[in-house]
């Protein structure tokens, strides 16, 4: 009996201890949410709230597939509209998630026959017209500046050819962000025309009331 005993011990000694118990891990992290829309001289980017690039929109890239990223990053938009083109624009259609839009520009495809310079032809632009979204994602210009914020304010300090006044409508536009890839001046007769982020206050206003980008330094598009 005592033999029998040991030999039992023994095997019960030998006897591997039970595995762990190993809690599932996620494979993936969840995607970040996005915080901000900056609009600059060259790309808007939508950004999370450590600064992540979560989609870049490209002006020289496609404008219907730029308005289909923002729809799956954003979610479907609270308007759309259309513009027909004339003598100096674009035919235009404009999605706007409610303080931000994206235009898609629909240039004819023919060119007249001219060795002029081929002006800058971006496919699509960006327009800001409150400081946030619908949604109530924040909106503002790669140097910090939102719609509402007060024009002198902004425009104290520039550079006299980074700010103009439309004598004729009233209208007061400053650069607040110029491209760093490309040259980025249309030469027109007599004057050159810095095309970038330009933010613009509405007769009257002493406040921003809009952010376009790409535009020449005084459009009022």
């Amino acid at each position: 009996m005592l033999a029998l005993a040991g030999a039992l011990s023994a095997c019960t000694a030998a006897s591997p201890p039970a595995p762990p118990t190993v809690e599932p891990v996620a494979s993936e992290t969840a995607a970040a949410d996005p915080s901000r829309i900056l609009i600059g001289a060259e790309t808007t980017d939508v950004v999370d709230e450590g600064g992540t690039v979560l989609l870049s929109l490209r002006y020289s890239e496609n404008g219907d597939e730029a308005v289909a990223a923002v729809i799956d990053l954003l979610g479907e938009p609270e308007a759309t509209h259309h513009q027909d083109g004339s003598n100096h624009y674009p035919e235009m259609d404009g999605t706007s998630w409610g303080g931000f839009d994206v235009v898609v520009n629909r240039y004819r495809s023919e060119r007249p026959s001219t060795d002029a310079a081929i002006p800058y032809l971006p496919a699509f632009s960006v327009q800001a017209t409150a400081a946030t979204t619908a949604g109530g994602m924040a909106i503002a210009s790669v140097d910090g500046t939102s719609v509402g914020d007060d024009f002198d304010a902004v425009s104290a300090g520039q550079d006299a050819n980074r700010v103009h006044v439309d004598d004729l409508f009233g209208v007061r536009s400053v650069a607040l962000n110029l491209p760093t890839s490309f040259p980025g001046i249309v030469v027109d007769p007599g004057i050159d025309m810095a095309y970038g982020v330009i933010g613009q206050a509405d007769q009257g206003s002493s406040t921003i009331t809009k952010i376009v980008a790409p535009s020449f330094l005084f459009s009022q598009a």
